[in-house]
């Protein structure tokens, strides 16, 4: 009798918030209420190729004051003409602290990247003492992600899970994903108007009430190395990326004591808010100067139920590859979906589903690929004039007092 009574409430919960969650997938988001400001939007370019020409322009201003400006071509079977660009400004004193700052890791999510960088080079660093400083930017870390509009390299691969200084992180096994791949990588081309698409917030939210959502998220996100079509994929083996920058992280570093890594990404978390996320740091040392360095502002770690963590991760990484110095990541995240709620995190991971699907496997018509590509667009790279403005205000804001901490660090 207990187990029939438990099974019917499970039906019923799963019932009722089965229906709340279709009513919240397909309701509008309220209109936007904040400022525009004018003067920053023309830092927001419309295709990778203005994105790089704008950074390469504002990289030679900076030749006269003794920087290095160097491109590393990324090999491709469909395009020759991808590009990491990187600018190193060197301190006007004795190097102490470097500032390594980083976009399109997730290659569609570098249209906000690249124009955060730009504003920093352009407005932010010539009113910082620049003494003991010496600033290295890299743009555009998956160039094709960037033109051609995906997240992940031209291999399927998402660089953020893909970065190691050992090949053992492909062996890495998550045995959640097997539990949802079936949701996550469906097959056959995408019709919008299915049933599958109509109700996945349905089937999403009985995943959740059967395994939670915590358990749920970590083995999405986390990354795997099994399904090569898949969602979150890290690889076989290293991208080409990590042979191209790596001696130019460890020669940049090499004469800095302290290192601070600024990691530019869009999407996860409340909109319109800048996340700090240093993905699960335990050194207490660390996080004591985490804090310090990023005072007055929310870090969160990672290593709460409401996060999750992940493998081959772009700031561990350099955290290991820099192991001699003193280092201190940060994950910059502009959310966009409000995917720290149940709803939100269901319409930001149905808008992946369909990118990915679309590519693999096509589209029933021209609307579904138009539409698809709108929302997915609109996920990572929001046209909001409001957005916009916050992200390039916030990131002002916490730039100029972050770096500022970072240079009075003592230890």
């Amino acid at each position: 009798m207990f187990t029939r009574k438990k099974s019917l409430l499970f039906l019923i919960l799963s019932g009722v918030l089965a229906m709340i969650a279709t009513v919240l997938f397909f309701t509008n988001h309220p209109a936007e209420e904040g400022e525009v400001d004018a003067a920053v939007q023309p830092y927001y370019l419309n295709s990778y190729e203005d994105s790089r020409a704008a950074f390469r322009s504002l990289a030679m201003h900076w030749k006269s004051e003794g920087a290095v400006v160097e491109s590393f071509r990324v090999p491709s079977a469909v395009d020759d003409d991808l590009t990491i660009d990187t600018l190193y400004i060197p301190p006007k004193g004795r190097p102490e602290k470097l500032v390594i700052i980083a976009s399109g890791t997730h290659g569609i999510e570098a249209f906000t990247g690249s124009a955060v960088q730009r504003y920093f080079l352009e407005r932010i660093l010539p009113d910082l003492d620049r003494t003991n400083l010496g600033v290295l930017a890299v743009h555009a870390v998956n160039p094709y992600g960037f033109r051609y509009e995906r997240r992940v390299s031209e291999h399927n691969v998402d660089l953020n899970r893909n970065w190691d200084v050992e090949p053992s992180l492909f062996q890495a096994t998550n045995e959640g994903y097997e539990i949802v791949n079936e949701m996550l990588n469906p097959k056959g081309k995408v019709d919008l108007g299915s049933m599958d698409n109509r109700f996945f917030a349905v089937r999403s939210i009985m995943q959740i009430v059967q395994h939670g959502m915590p358990a749920l998220r970590q083995a999405i996100l986390q990354g795997q190395y099994a399904h090569p079509q898949g969602l979150y994929f890290g690889g076989r083996t290293f991208e080409p990326q990590k042979a191209l920058l790596e001696p130019l992280f460890k020669k940049t570093a090499a004469s800095y004591s302290h290192v601070l890594l600024i990691d530019l990404h869009t999407g996860f978390g409340e909109r319109g808010r800048l996340h700090l996320f240093p993905n699960a740091i335990r050194d207490p040392a660390v996080r004591a100067r985490l804090e310090a360095v990023f005072a007055g502002y929310q870090i969160d770690y990672g290593d709460t139920e409401d996060f999750y963590t992940t493998t081959g991760d772009f700031s561990e990484y350099m955290g290991k590859l820099l192991d001699d110095k003193i280092y201190l990541p940060m994950v910059f995240e502009y959310g966009t979906m409000d995917s720290q709620t149940t709803s939100g995190s269901i319409r930001s991971l149905h808008n992946m589903i369909v990118e990915n699907q679309g590519f693999w496997h096509g589209y029933e018509s021209d609307d579904d690929e138009a539409e698809a590509k709108r929302r997915f667009r609109e996920h990572y790279n929001p046209t909001s004039h409001i957005w916009r403005t916050k992200v390039i205000h916030d990131s002002d804001a916490l730039l100029r007092r972050s770096i500022a901490n970072f240079l009075s660090l003592k230890d």
